[in-house]
């Protein structure tokens, strides 16, 4: 199994921009009002209707996070093939209120559906998720307020040319969409760190036909000490269920991660790893995030150790343990898939075979030469060398400086990993083949 790329950035929504220049206006300051330039087709014409209904000098406003970033926003909302457009701007001498525009093609024209507007100086984050189960999309959208991590959540939902909102107001941090309860249609999942005015906690909203409001179904305290979200990604975590798998981080810069699911059972909305007063066994020092290590559509946790080592051992120079765990939804419980030793300089890592697993193997970092060593550990001691990675600069590897004794492994644009088989007689040691197989790239990883 080799590991894969884990990335750590949001994937951004396609900025909308034409050939010919489009809406591309940045908000830096009041100077920056500006109409729009002039495209072609569609754009041209949804940019004209943003204009005409504007009236006056205005700045389109970008979602700051989530998967859609333009200032307009193409999806198809009424599940006819044909894309709606959603669009958002600042008027000139209004600096506390955003206008969200819903916009339509009807009779070989763009007209407008609705002109919200809203007080607040920026947008969060925009999704679209079925949440009423009518096979259509409806719009979510988070504006910020001015306390920082506490934005408000809005909803609209559009059909035949007509826009209404749908009560929500909820204040979240992050909010994410998916079937949590696997009853066919989306929820919304809101995310809120602790603040003076917000306890730590996930809650589910559901979607309440009778009230066209969304409505807190259930909620669940999370970890008061994590200031911020590095990574959150929906995963599935048991049959038919999804759940949502948190790296937070600590005002320290340790991560740790959460796992929030709908019960279906219990009719709870669950955080098993998170428990009051008690270390979470993920938290770590390195910043490695989770992941779908083996492409199975489930995302892996890792916990972090540090190998086995003397006390005279520098703890800078002794490699840590990486262990991927799978969560186990029937008991609540971990089990571990498999583990790596990493080297976070150079970004690799050893995929530990199981006779390793049990504190018999230990390796040590020398920043010197580039090179991570492996040994034997005799319980107390360092007992034989088994092999030695070594990275060279790719200069140097193709010059052939110093390069006899060892064999490559991987090569880039920078660096030549190699190593060196110092010892093949142990019962711990590897072969060319196992090691070269063993040794994976993060070439994108935040470690």
């Amino acid at each position: 199994m080799k590991l894969k790329t884990v990335l750590s950035a949001v994937t951004l929504g396609a900025i909308f921009i034409s050939s010919a220049g489009g809406c591309n206006i940045t908000d830096f300051s009041s100077d920056n009002l500006l109409r729009p330039p002039k495209t072609m087709g569609d754009e041209a014409e949804i940019e004209q209707l943003i204009a005409d209904t504007a009236k006056d000098e205005y700045t389109l406003k970008y979602p700051k996070s989530g998967n859609y970033r333009s200032a307009i926003i193409m999806s198809d909302l009424d599940g006819d093939k044909t894309d709606e457009a959603v669009a958002f701007y600042r008027e000139r001498d209004d600096v506390t209120r955003i206008h969200m525009l819903v916009m339509y093609s009807a009779d070989g024209e763009w007209k407008l559906s609705s002109n919200s507007v809203t007080e607040t100086t920026d947008i969060d984050s925009v999704d679209f998720a079925d949440v009423g189960g009518s096979k259509t999309l409806e719009i979510l959208v988070g504006y910020t307020t001015y306390t920082p991590n506490i934005n408000k959540l809005s909803c609209y939902t559009y059909s035949n040319g007509t826009t209404e909102e749908i009560q929500a107001g909820q204040n979240y941090s992050g909010f994410y969409c998916g079937d949590f309860n696997s009853d066919g249609k989306n929820e919304v999942m809101t995310l809120s760190l602790y603040t003076t005015e917000n306890e730590a906690g996930a809650t589910m909203l559901d979607y309440n036909e009778d009230k066209k409001a969304l409505y807190a179904k259930a909620s669940v305290p999370m970890d008061p000490n994590v200031v911020r979200f590095k990574n959150v990604a929906i995963s599935n975590i048991g049959e038919n269920t999804k759940g949502i798998i948190i790296d937070g981080a600590f005002a320290s810069d340790e991560l740790n991660t959460q796992i929030i699911y709908y019960n279906k059972e219990l009719l709870l909305l669950r955080n098993p790893l998170f428990k009051d007063k008690k270390k979470n066994f993920t938290q770590r020092s390195c910043s490695v995030i989770s992941a779908d290590i083996d492409n199975d559509s489930v995302i892996e946790i890792p916990s972090v150790s540090k190998l086995p080592h003397s006390k005279n051992e520098s703890e800078e120079t002794v490699a840590d343990k990486i262990t991927w765990n799978t969560f186990l939804m029937q008991n609540e419980s971990t089990e571990v898939k498999c583990s790596m030793i990493a080297n976070y300089n150079f970004g690799y890592t050893i995929k530990m075979p199981e006779n390793w697993l049990s504190d018999t193997v230990t390796a040590l970092y020398s920043t010197q030469d580039n090179s991570t060593v492996f040994y034997e550990w005799k319980k107390t001691t360092l007992g034989s060398k088994l092999f030695e990675i070594k990275v060279f600069d790719v200069e140097d590897w193709d010059k052939g400086k110093n390069t006899d004794e060892y064999t490559l492994i991987y090569k880039d644009n920078r660096y030549a990993y190699t190593f060196i088989n110092l010892n093949t007689d142990s019962q711990y040691s590897l072969t060319d083949d196992e090691i070269k197989t063993a040794f994976s790239i993060l070439t994108e990883t935040v470690v």
